[in-house]
């Protein structure tokens, strides 16, 4: 399979969390082998969240929320939700972010990614993921 092609992630699935902390584990150590920022998308639904996990050249972690696209009402619900599981809002306050510490294991991040991306009944279906680096390179995140 090639380096750009999505990864699947069901969000229904049992096995999410392990695909999960995998396409965790894949970016961070692309980031710290390639010495270079990576980012990885978590698609969604139109008008739901989607989620971005940011990972620098020394592999620390962050998973970032933008409200943008989502309505009112659901901007408020999800960043209330946010706020309560410690993540800080932006300065503009249309996104939300968490930082993790040097050496947080990828399953504790994959498990905050999969509860994001449920948050104000968000369908638990099927998002694909994509990732790239700050060179422009994709990231495989099948391996």
């Amino acid at each position: 399979m090639s380096a750009d092609a999505p990864l699947s992630l069901d969000l229904s699935d049992f096995d999410a969390v392990g695909v999960a902390s995998s396409a965790v584990a894949q970016v961070r150590a692309h980031a710290i082998e390639n010495e270079c920022s990576t980012a990885a998308t978590v698609s969604a639904p139109q008008g739901w969240h989607r989620v971005v996990l940011n990972c620098s050249a020394t592999g620390h972690l962050n998973l970032r929320v933008r409200f943008v696209d989502l309505t009112t009402a659901r901007s408020n619900n999800v960043s209330k939700a946010l706020v309560e599981r410690g993540w800080q809002l932006d300065e503009d306050r249309d996104g939300a972010s968490v930082r993790y510490l040097p050496g947080t294991e990828a399953i504790t991040v994959a498990f905050d990614m999969l509860g994001v991306l449920a948050l104000a009944g968000a369908p638990n279906d099927v998002r694909s993921v994509t990732a790239v680096d700050s060179e422009g390179r994709a990231v495989d995140l099948h391996t």
